[in-house]
């Protein structure tokens, strides 16, 4: 899939692809094109198909109700979930619907196999410009911090991350961004989640 974007859009997309994949989350591969970036095919060339969460929530976003609901009928999905929404704090991705994540389902079974690799990060991180500092009122740390405080076992899936993680994987992007701001407002988000998951 290609998806226009302009410099700050697909560096986002990019960084966030690279950096949950330098914290072992299951991520969907993307790769830098012409003012677009390129999302490759995770469905194995429809070998599975995939199955947005709105097939099985219509449009609620709760957290508990997802995670709930995947106890339900996938168990084995609940920790790329929580992994998921923990990376959508730290990188401050507001257009996390139920469009954009789900499971994959084998097309012969009809199997549920797991969680889809996490995809479409463009309206995170610097997309918009770069974001202040942010505060315990932001609205996804509080959610995140409120379902970590109410679901404590899934402490155990969320990653440890460090300044030098995040640096590494802007350099090795080789875009021109403002490094120490980005690096600031992420361990910054993290720093006010990180607390809540000892």
């Amino acid at each position: 899939m290609f998806k226009s974007a302009n410099h700050d859009e697909m560096f986002s997309e990019l960084f966030v692809c690279k950096l949950g994949q330098a914290l072992g989350m299951n991520m969907a591969e993307y790769e830098r094109g012409d003012k677009c970036v390129k999302s490759l095919d995770f469905t194995d060339g429809a070998s599975v198909n995939f199955e947005p969460a709105a097939s099985f929530m219509g449009d609620n976003e709760d957290y508990d109700d997802v995670a709930n609901e995947l106890k339900a009928i996938c168990p084995k999905a609940n920790p790329d979930f929580v992994r998921m929404i923990f990376l959508d704090t730290i990188v401050a991705n507001p257009d996390r619907h139920t469009q954009n994540f789900g499971l994959l389902r084998d097309t012969k079974s009809g199997k549920l196999l797991g969680f889809a690799p996490i995809f479409d990060h463009n309206m995170a991180l610097i997309s918009r410009g770069y974001p202040k500092q942010p505060t315990q009122n932001d609205l996804l740390i509080k959610l995140f911090n409120e379902f970590i405080k109410s679901n404590p076992e899934y402490k155990k899936y969320i990653p440890t991350l460090t300044e030098q993680t995040v640096r590494d994987v802007i350099a090795n992007l080789h875009m021109r961004v403002r490094t120490n701001d980005i690096v600031s407002l992420i361990m910054s988000r993290y720093g006010m989640v990180k607390k809540n998951c000892q």
